[in-house]
Order: C-alpha cells, then structure tokens, then sequence
C-alpha cells in the first residue's frame, strides 16, 4: 500500500490491545514494546518501547482493515518540492549542515567523501561539494532524483547504489530526516554502511521521541478522547518510528557503531513556518498550535530539548 498523505482518521481514545499483538517488537533494541491509544490510518496503532521507550507504528489486527503487511509510505508528495526548493528552507538547513560537519570534523577527522542516504532534491549533497572532495546522494524517489540530477549532483536511486560506489569508499555517511520513514531501519543502514570506510563518521538527524510536548499531545488527546487533537504535528504516518536517544543508541551499537555526539535542535524556523501556514485552516487545534509553537520552540532550544536528534557515530565494523 502506497499512502500519498497524512490520514488521522480512526485516531481516537480506545482500549489498549491484547499484550499479545504481533510484531510489537523495537525496531531500535528489539525490545517488547508496549500498545498506546493513538491510532493512524485506522489500523496502526502507536507502539511504545518498554526498555529504550522509542515509539513506532505497528499494524494492530484488532482493528477493522488492518492487512498485517509492512506499510509503505511516500515521502516526495508534490509540495515538498517547492518547501525543499524555498531559498529560506534551504539557508536554514545549510546552517545546521555546516555547524554538524564542523562538529563531526572536530571529533572523528576531515570529511573528503561523503554520501547522502534518502538526499531528496539534493539540497545536502550540493552543500557538501561546496566544502567536501566528493558528495553522492541516492533516494527512492524517482522524481526527487530526477531534480537532483538536474542540478549537476551526482544522485541516483537507491537500488544503483553499488554502481555509483564501491564498497568502503566514503569518509562520511548521512541520513537527514530519513530513519524515521522506515519501517524496519537496520537492513537499510547495514547495506549503506557497506560504502563507509573503517573509522568513518555517520551522521543523522531524525525527530526526538522525548521532545517534551509529545507526551502532552498524547495526554491531551487520550483525556478529551479525540476531541482536542493536537497530535497532527508531532505524529503523523510517514514517520513510522520515534527514536528516543538510547533508541538510537541501541541500533547504533548493533551496526557497530559508537555514538560521540548528540545534540537536540528544534526544526528550522522556516520549514515549520511553511507547514504550518500549509495546514493553518485544517482545524482550530491546527492554527492553536501553530500561534503557540514559536514560543514552544524558543523555550525549548533554550533549555536544549529541541524536537530533533542530531547524533554523530564512529562507524567500527570491518576494521
């Protein structure tokens, strides 16, 4: 099943289901997890680690339509080509694009090649040939590759990966917003860390499970039973996982990987001031969020508990 946008129906206040549901183990620390209330797309219910309390969608057969198949969702619906393409989106990425290099660089040495897994249009990768040797993007989407291409950047899709780079070729290896559109992440990260030398630094950036307004939102939603739904903006279905640090931590150690840094961003300003302008008449819980989130966010940048993960690891297999 292909899903070309967000759906919210069926998310109410229910009953948990039966602790013997399937496939409810952690995709970060293979972990039992345990069944929440939120429900998206009417059949896959929000899962919450018990051990690492990374949060996932997972297939609940309980509710009426669930198939049991490992969903599928597309990430380049057509508007994100344009919110990619803004000049101000992009000025507000390069930014966090050259301090996390500046910081990766610090710690693990010079980046001369890097790949880009899930780059998208493209935008990483040509800021990365700005500063590095050599930069290679690769992604799904056939279109977003097509941009890409079309701006010079050496991309390609995902499943020519090896004809664009032999094996342990790159110094670095990036993820921007990616992980977390995966349903089962580690078979995708082991067959991408096959191009990373030994010693080479991985670099992600994905939404942060403990961000402290998720549990809020969920609270709120599960008191009022859906009538006060605030969860549009911090849970929807192309995210399939919610790493928390030791989520991320946990299949970092399984890639044999070590974590040296990790830090807590919020969004670039820019990026949600267009989501939120796209969605500003969707309901009032909508536009309520978008008025409060400007002070949400400044809050928590200052206390450094932004909405995002940025983790840089040491890659330490086949040495």
């Amino acid at each position: 099943m292909t899903v070309s946008r967000v759906e919210y129906a069926g998310r109410q206040a229910g009953v948990d289901t039966a602790d013997d549901t399937p496939d409810l183990h952690c995709p970060a620390c293979l972990e039992r997890g345990k069944p929440l209330r939120m429900v998206v797309e009417g059949r896959y219910r929000l899962v919450r680690c018990r051990e690492c309390r990374t949060e996932y969608f997972r297939a609940d057969p309980a509710l009426a339509g669930c198939d049991g198949q490992a969903p599928v969702s597309e990430y380049w619906e057509q508007y994100k080509f344009g919110l990619y393409a803004s000049d101000e989106v992009r000025r507000g990425y390069e930014q966090r694009y050259e301090a996390t290099l500046d910081e990766a660089e610090r710690l693990t040495g010079r980046i001369g090649t890097v790949l880009d897994v899930g780059c998208g249009i493209g935008n990483f990768v040509s800021f990365a040939q700005t500063r590095c040797d050599r930069a290679y993007g690769v992604d799904v989407d056939a279109g977003a590759v097509n941009m890409a291409r079309s701006r010079g950047l050496r991309v390609a899709l995902s499943d020519d990966l090896d004809a664009l780079l032999p094996d342990a070729s790159m110094d670095a290896l990036t993820l921007w917003d990616v992980i977390e559109h995966l349903y089962d992440p580690f078979p995708v990260l082991n067959g991408a860390l096959r191009k990373l030398r030994p010693g080479g630094t991985v670099i992600f950036e994905t939404p942060d499970a403990s961000f402290p307004v998720r549990p809020v939102v969920l609270a709120v939603n599960a008191m009022s039973r859906g009538r006060v739904d605030l969860t549009g903006h911090m849970y929807y279905w192309e995210h399939k996982i919610y790493f928390t640090e030791a989520g991320m931590r946990a299949i970092l150690n399984r890639l044999e990987c070590e974590v040296i840094s990790v830090e807590r961003p919020t969004s670039p300003r820019a990026k949600m001031q267009e989501i939120f302008t796209r969605y500003a008449d969707a309901s009032w819980q909508s536009r309520a969020l978008a008025h409060a989130w400007p002070r949400l966010e400044g809050a928590a940048r200052r206390v450094g508990r932004g909405n995002k993960l940025i983790v840089i690891a040491q890659y330490t297999g086949r040495g």
